[in-house]
């Protein structure tokens, strides 16, 4: 389960997304979200 309804990714204090939290989660619309989720980050 989810505690929020929406959820923004930040980096280095740019906004990179917002939206339904499910919808990002399960299908962000920016590669570095994805990347980010999926753990291909760093």
């Amino acid at each position: 389960a989810r505690v929020s309804d929406y959820t923004a990714y930040m980096y280095l204090g740019e906004l990179v997304e917002f939206g339904d939290t499910k919808e990002l989660f399960m299908k962000p619309k920016r590669r570095e979200t994805e990347d980010y989720i999926t753990g291909r980050f760093g």
